[in-house]
């Protein structure tokens, strides 16, 4: 393995596993890993449950936190500076903006982006912050195609731009799993169609959609209207909360009441936060993800359990869910399209199915293997700590 390396990753708000999977990696190759997470923050709690040494820090939550920017810059500089960490690697914007600033004053040999949206890309403001800054970068991972082509666009060097998914301990989803536990939890019958979406419950943010949440919970219930009038069986199962700390259920009401509005409140089931996801999609026939605006969401883990998927043509989904093989793809913000879609796949053949479901687990295994991905980034890190830039360019 060589020399080990000093690795702190800076992190955002927000609770998600999927940031701890390359450094719980790289933590057991020999690394000493350290997160840096907002102080008080559901990430710095996942991450000090999951046994990772935690520094905390004051993170302003916007761009337009001018007045805390500055010391907040200067605390990661100080956290920096004082653990000479070899590589740093930030998630998130607008975290990344300071993270990225302080690593470079700090002399930090190898200062890492690893973006894992595109929706603040999508508003001018961020767009313009971050292509003004990115050159401070080493490499930029960018964990889609669409972000390869975003970050094309910036004034960097094409060759700093690698492609690079999340990881996924593959290993926790079996499709053999069986859901019938999950349907009688919830008086499903065993052949009734369910339509699974996994997202957290994240309300319309004004500057990007007044109207629609970004998970396109909205589209999905209105859609369900569509389906249930041809297939009067069907049942949604909608698995997730609301992010801690934002409207206090206040979103899941106004979903519930638009679900009753649509005459389908007995057809959708509200599962709230749930820690079974594979158990979950074990029951379910079908995965839909009818994002506004997404990487690979909530896609990777249903194709892992061998469901096909129905998703918004949007940023990084078409990656792994590629149009009659391993799902179908849909406008945005088109519940009609949506349904349509939904009705034709659930009247397949359940061998159809299994083949699309079966195809897209071979995809997945090939792009979110957690032991591929951190090795790979774990050479890019030894490269870059040893030798001038030399990367190759993202496809």
């Amino acid at each position: 393995m060589g020399a080990s390396l000093t690795v702190m990753y800076v992190t955002g708000y927000g609770a998600h596993e999927w940031a701890l999977h390359t450094p719980r990696f790289l933590e057991r190759r020999g690394h000493r890993v350290v997160m840096a997470c907002p102080s008080g923050s559901p990430m710095e709690r996942l991450a000090q449950s999951a046994g990772m040494r935690v520094l905390s820090w004051q993170a302003p939550r916007r761009l337009s936190d001018v007045r805390t920017a500055g010391s907040a810059a200067c605390t990661l500089y100080r956290l920096f500076r004082t653990h000479r960490p070899d590589v740093v690697v930030y998630y998130a914007l607008p975290i990344s903006l300071w993270a990225r600033m302080a690593a470079r004053l700090a002399g930090t040999p190898v200062r890492l982006f690893k973006p894992p949206s595109l929706w603040d890309l999508e508003l001018l403001p961020y767009r313009l912050a971050e292509y003004g800054t990115a050159w401070m970068d080493s490499t930029i991972l960018a964990s889609s195609r669409a972000l390869v082509r975003y970050y094309r666009r910036a004034p960097i060097p094409p060759s700093a731009v690698m492609l690079s998914y999340y990881g996924f301990p593959i290993e926790r989803f079996d499709p053999t799993l069986d859901g019938t536990v999950v349907r009688r939890e919830f008086g499903i019958p065993s052949p009734a169609p369910v339509v699974t979406m996994v997202a957290h419950l994240i309300p319309p943010i004004r500057r990007f959609d007044p109207h629609y949440g970004i998970k396109g919970h909205e589209v999905l219930i209105r859609a369900a209207r569509e389906v249930a009038a041809r297939l009067p069986e069907v049942h949604f199962l909608v698995v997730g909360a609301e992010p801690e700390g934002k409207t206090n259920g206040v979103y899941e009401t106004h979903l519930k009441q638009l679900a009753r509005s649509c005459g389908v409140e007995r057809h959708i089931i509200f599962t709230g936060r749930r820690s079974d996801i594979p158990a979950i999609l074990a029951a379910s026939d079908v995965a839909v993800v009818p994002s506004l605006s997404e990487n690979v969401g909530g896609a990777v883990e249903p194709l892992l359990m061998e469901r096909p998927v129905v998703a918004s043509a949007v940023g990084g989904l078409p990656d792994v869910v590629r149009d009659g093989e391993t799902g179908y793809l849909v406008p945005p913000r088109d519940p009609w399209a949506l349904a349509d879609a939904l009705l034709h796949i659930l009247t397949l053949p359940a061998t159809a199915r299994q083949t699309m479901g079966r195809k897209g687990r071979a995809l997945v295994r090939e792009l979110f293997d957690i032991e591929r991905v951190a090795l790979a980034e774990e050479q890019l890190m030894k490269r870059l700590r040893g030798e001038p830039l030399c990367v190759t360019s993202a496809s």
